[in-house]
């Protein structure tokens, strides 16, 4: 192997560690080689190198990540356009709802929720901040698919899959590609115990320049948010919210 395929196999490596750590860390430098299936030595160059650069820490239970990917990841949400402009109308939307409203963008073919609101009957639910999750088990993440390109489309169910995260949840392509185009014609997605049994949702896309950069979506208790509850009263309102976002995100910014 040369040097050039000596330094990929370091960097999955080096990203292989973190995401042990992240799922199941702290772990002892013999835990990571075991999980990783290389030599304790070589657990053990990665670990430290990762310390002295500060991306872990040594706790005596094991090495954990850091905080530092926690910098990272706040600086990167905070340079995105629709998270700054959809700060007001999100806390709005909950409010007019009561219950709880999200914000999420795709990334390597996941949702990824970068913003939440509560409203003041708001159960909250898995998701955080940071939190990834399929994009076809959520009423945004399916709002999202029904407004890219369908090659973009094939390409995350390829790499992704179509896990099942509840006995509701769309598992085949046909159907998803049903679904999709019942979004595309009614401008929003509905999710009935598609991500977490019990509760109910509905997500719409947020489009500028032509091109889907989030999804929007409000999220409740099944029971009181009903299919009914979710097209006659709450479809108007959060489809309300996303054009007020896409016009805060088409406006000029200063020079």
């Amino acid at each position: 192997m040369d040097d050039e395929g000596r330094g990929i196999k370091a960097v999955h490596r080096l990203g292989a560690v973190v995401d042990l750590l992240r799922e199941r860390g702290p772990l002892s430098t013999q835990a990571v080689a075991t999980e990783l299936g290389v030599a304790k030595s070589t657990a053990h160059a990665y670990l430290s190198a990762m310390a002295e650069i500060e991306y872990v820490v040594r706790r005596p239970e094991g090495y954990a990540l850091s905080l530092k990917y926690l910098d990272y990841g706040m600086t990167m949400r905070a340079r995105l356009p629709v998270v700054r402009e959809a700060e007001t109308t999100l806390e709005q939307l909950a409010a007019d709802t009561s219950e709880a409203a999200y914000l999420v963008v795709e990334e390597h073919g996941r949702a990824v929720y970068v913003d939440y609101a509560l409203g003041d009957r708001a159960v909250k639910t898995h998701a955080r901040i940071g939190t990834r999750s399929p994009l076809h088990s959520l009423a945004s993440g399916k709002a999202i698919l029904a407004y890219l390109p369908d090659e973009r489309v094939d390409e995350i169910v390829e790499r992704r899959g179509l896990p099942a995260l509840t006995e509701n949840t769309i598992t085949d392509r046909s159907t998803l590609r049903e679904e999709l185009a019942a979004v595309r014609e009614r401008g929003y997605a509905v999710n009935q115990h598609e991500a977490n049994e019990g509760t109910h949702a509905i997500g719409t896309p947020i489009i500028a320049d032509d091109e889907v950069v989030a999804g929007l979506s409000v999220a409740g208790p099944a029971n009181r948010v009903t299919l009914d509850r979710l097209e006659d009263e709450i479809a108007g309102e959060i489809l309300a919210a996303a054009n007020e976002i896409e016009l805060m995100l088409a406006q000029p910014g200063p020079e």
